[in-house]
C-alpha cells in the first residue's frame, strides 16, 4: 500500500501545528496561574490541553501521536527527570488516543466527523479522559512520583473532560462571534 506523499505531508504539518498549539494552550493557562493558583488544592481539575489530544486524534488520527507525545513531554513539569517525563508522555497520550479510538469505533463515527453530535463528543471526551487518567496513574506509579502529590483517578478524568468541554465551548463562542447564525 503506497502512502500518498501529499496526504502524509499534510498530516505531518497538521500534527506539528497541533503539537505547537498543545504547548501554547498549556503555557497560556500555566501563565495565568490556573494550574497552581486558581485550583491550588488540586491542579489536575482543569486541563484545557486535553482538548488538543482529542482534536488531534479526530482530525489526524494516530499520525499525530508522536507529535502530541513530544508536546506533552515539553509540558510535563512535575519535577521528574527526563526519562520519567518520556514514560508519562508516552503513556498519557497513547492511552488518550486509544480511548478516543475505541469510543469512535463504538459510536461508528465517520472519519469526516460528519454528523458528530454533542452526545458523541461527550462520550469521546469521557473515553479519552478516562484512558488518559488510568495511564497517568500507572505512569506516576512507574516513575515513583511522590504519593502525597499524586492525584486521584477521578480528578484527572474531571480535569481533562472539563478542559475539553471548556475549549469546545470557547471555540463555539468564537465561531458564533465571527459568523453569527442568521435567522430567516
Amino acid at each position: 500500500m503506497a502512502i500518498d506523499q501529499r496526504r502524509a505531508l499534510e498530516a505531518t504539518a497538521t500534527s506539528i501545528a497541533l503539537a505547537l498549539l498543545y504547548v501554547a494552550v498549556y503555557r497560556f493557562f500555566q501563565g495565568l496561574g490556573v494550574y497552581q493558583g486558581l485550583i491550588a488544592f488540586n491542579p489536575w481539575l482543569f486541563y484545557p490541553p486535553a482538548f488538543i489530544k482529542l482534536f488531534a486524534f479526530l482530525l489526524v488520527g494516530y499520525w499525530a501521536l508522536p507529535w502530541i507525545i513530544a508536546a506533552a513531554f515539553v509540558c510535563i513539569d512535575f519535577g521528574v527527570d527526563p526519562s520519567a517525563r518520556i514514560v508519562l508522555a508516552v503513556l498519557s497520550i497513547s492511552a488518550a488516543f486509544a480511548g478516543a479510538d475505541a469510543a469512535s469505533r463504538a459510536l461508528k463515527i465517520n472519519p469526516s466527523l460528519e454528523g458528530v453530535s454533542a452526545k458523541d463528543l461527550l462520550i469521546l471526551s469521557v473515553a479519552c479522559s478516562s484512558a488518559n487518567a488510568a495511564a497517568m496513574r500507572v505512569g506516576l506509579e512507574i516513575v515513583a512520583f511522590e504519593k502525597a502529590l499524586m492525584p486521584d483517578y477521578l480528578s484527572i478524568v474531571v480535569g481533562d473532560a472539563l478542559g475539553i468541554w471548556c475549549m469546545i465551548y470557547a471555540i463555539k463562542m468564537a465561531l458564533h462571534a465571527i459568523a453569527p447564525t442568521r435567522r430567516a
